[in-house]
């Protein structure tokens, strides 16, 4: 049978993308969390007192969608906020935060760890560095 989407980069993209989230997803277990929360957080374990603008650039997220984010974490106590220059709010891991964060590098880990599997660790090292190149 003829598959029409076999010869589309973007098609392979999604599903590798699919099958590597069902594992972190898996991984997150009781958690509760949702992977681009776990990927804000990491992004201010890594530079604490980042804004939340800095964040949604790194992350290509939008505006409207990292309020909502924001909102949640601090809600869970996983995050807070503080006041910076002007009008800047810093975002750092809260304590119950950072004793969060090894299971959410795990699960990380998790969907790096199936991707890892199923491909060669040439390919693997291939295909990090060919896509960090599409922005």
């Amino acid at each position: 049978m003829k598959h029409p989407l076999d010869p589309l980069l973007g098609f392979h993209l999604v599903r590798t993308a699919t099958m590597a989230l069902r594992a972190v997803n898996q991984a997150y277990g009781d958690l509760g969390i949702r992977h681009p929360d776990a990927a804000v957080m990491m992004a201010i374990e890594a530079n604490p007192g980042i804004t939340q603008s800095a964040i949604g650039r790194m992350l290509n997220i939008q505006r409207s969608n990292m309020v909502p984010m924001v909102t949640r974490l601090t809600e869970r106590d996983w995050i807070v906020r503080e006041p910076g220059a002007g009008k800047t709010i810093r975002l750092f891991l809260s304590p119950e935060g950072k004793t969060t964060m090894p299971r959410l590098h795990e699960a990380s880990r998790a969907g790096e760890d199936r991707l890892k599997d199923a491909i060669t660790p040439e390919t693997y090292r291939m295909l990090l560095l060919e896509l960090r190149k599409l922005r």
